[in-house]
């Protein structure tokens, strides 16, 4: 696949996910994706606070979810697809009212398992959480 087709498939991959009814709700878009890398952004409304007045902890892994897993797709073939088995996420400060954004880097490939890490950040660029995934290469039925 040249280079070209390659940017073109990862386009499509960001595409198709960003259209996902969940990706759609809660206002979270993939906003780079390429070779071994991609970055993702949500808006962090008050309707994600907890009863603490914090942005709920699963926003930030939604967030670094989906960063793992799209940083990994240059590493799959156009008919491969992954889904997380496994995700670790350590929370270093708290997620406020306003914008995250998830940077994802791809580490390594198996033919049935890839692993990938991400950090997320505050609109100021403070580090609120990191993760590490496992994910398990599948079939890609879709895009």
């Amino acid at each position: 696949m040249t280079d070209q087709n390659r940017e073109e498939e990862l386009a499509r991959v960001a595409q198709a996910l960003n259209e996902s009814p969940f990706y759609r709700y809660i206002g979270m878009r993939i906003t780079k994706i390429g070779e071994g890398f991609s970055e993702v952004y949500i808006k962090l409304t008050p309707e994600f606070k907890n009863i603490w007045g914090t942005i709920h902890g699963g926003v930030a892994a939604s967030l670094l979810d989906t960063t793992c897993g799209s940083s990994l797709y240059s590493a799959l073939e156009k008919n491969e697809g992954a889904v997380t088995i496994d995700l670790r996420v350590n929370f270093i400060a708290v997620g406020k009212v306003g914008e995250m954004i998830g940077k994802g880097q791809f580490v390594y490939r198996t033919r049935t398992l890839a692993w990938s890490q991400a950090d997320a950040f505050d609109g100021a660029g403070n580090l609120v959480a990191r993760a590490q995934a496992i994910h398990k290469v599948i079939k890609r039925e879709w895009a």
